[in-house]
């Protein structure tokens, strides 16, 4: 069989044209990922699904066979290819599905997160005769990663291929931007949210009860926290910037006019866990601190850091083909939070997190391809002669 010529720049194209908004379906434009990975010799199956808000979405999960196995590991890689909204799109060179090329770069939203990535995958493997693998190829792609991460777990779940990864211990790459840098490490997330309900009425009288009164007592639990994570060592890790949990939270009223007192309280809170913190322990002191004061509590899933041990095979071959000192880390989250199953995850990836979810978001044409570049090499190392 031989395996087709792909363009980076033309696929990237393609992929950022299919609108994929992570509040809408991604099932149309998951259909180009079927065409290309098929045309490259990959067994392909989808899992339909509904995210967190109940939206229909699609998983995918494909593998390349060798042609003469050995007793090589296999690669895997990760990607999603739901965006972030389109809101207060302001870029001169076009919409944000256009995916213009102007100035050395590519614009479109999920140009840089992740639709670039996949694409320089791809690109990567057509480089790659079937004939030269010793090792499976696997590709898998998630419909909501920017909205909780559901379609992970389902293939963490129920993935033939993924938990025959597992098995093997092949290594997995999430595709994420990280500027080709090798990162090993990156924090998590915690959302939960606090409720206190009172009585709407009229503010003039003495029918109403405010919820926030009721609420007064666990914002000063969540202040005191809030300073404790910015001081006390035990809930820092230095290896990241910011080192802290980044504890943040949002009070909505409703209803919110002045003149009416508050029926309903809501403060909803999100940090960001790190490994070899207790984060554990603050996810359970929150739940348990507001219902000691009366309050509803609604949690959310947690996502718990990625960490893989510089040691591991896999970070230490990887950084020898990047020709990179050590790992780094970053402090945004990624599908790989609900792959941890898997013990050998990198993060690496075309493309900067300074230029994702921005209103002109882009990818330099250099990244793509470098991207495909140094794919090629990784995948080569783990699943080719």
């Amino acid at each position: 069989m031989t395996t087709p010529t792909v363009s980076v720049l033309s696929l990237t194209q393609e992929l950022v044209g299919h609108p994929s908004v992570t509040s809408e379906s991604n099932e149309a434009a998951l259909i180009p990922y079927q065409h290309h990975l098929k045309n490259l010799g990959f067994e392909v199956r989808v899992f339909p699904y509904r995210d967190q808000q109940g939206q229909a979405k699609v998983a995918l999960e494909a593998k390349r066979s060798p042609v003469r196995p050995s007793s090589s590991c296999g690669v895997g890689y990760f990607c999603h290819n739901d965006v972030v909204s389109i809101d207060g799109w302001n870029c001169p060179h076009g919409g944000p599905f256009d995916a213009r090329i102007a100035d050395g770069r590519l614009w479109g939203r999920g140009s840089c997160d992740m639709k670039g990535s996949a694409a320089a995958a791809l690109a990567a493997i057509a480089r790659i005769p079937q004939s030269e693998q010793s090792a499976a190829i696997y590709f898998f792609v998630t419909g909501d990663e920017e909205c909780g991460m559901i379609g992970a777990d389902l293939l963490a779940e129920r993935s033939e291929f993924f938990l025959e990864m597992v098995e093997k211990q092949s290594v997995g790459i999430i595709g994420e931007p990280t500027e080709l840098k090798l990162v090993n490490s990156h924090k998590g997330g915690c959302h939960l949210d606090v409720i206190s309900t009172g009585v709407a009425a009229h503010s003039s009288t003495s029918d109403g009860r405010n919820a926030n009164l009721q609420m007064i007592p666990f914002l000063s639990f969540l202040h005191d926290l809030y300073a404790r994570s910015q001081t006390d060592s035990a809930l820092q890790n230095s290896d990241f910037d910011p080192p802290q949990l980044s504890l943040n939270f949002v009070l909505e009223n409703h209803p919110q006019s002045a003149n009416i007192t508050v029926g309903k309280s809501v403060c909803r809170i999100f940090f960001r866990p790190m490994p070899n913190t207790p984060w554990q322990s603050i996810f359970e002191d929150l739940q348990s601190e507001a219902r000691r004061l009366g309050l509803q509590v609604v949690p959310l899933r947690p996502l718990p850091p990625v960490h893989t041990p510089a040691d591991r095979v896999c970070v230490q071959e990887t950084l020898k083909l990047l020709d990179q000192a050590e790992p780094l880390t970053v402090c945004y989250a990624t599908d790989g939070c609900c792959l941890q199953t898997l013990r050998d995850l990198i993060i690496l990836g075309p493309g900067s997190i300074e230029q994702a979810h921005r209103p002109n978001e882009f990818i330099t044409l250099e990244q793509l391809e470098m991207g495909v570049q140094v794919f090629e090499r990784v995948f080569r190392k783990f699943a080719a002669i």
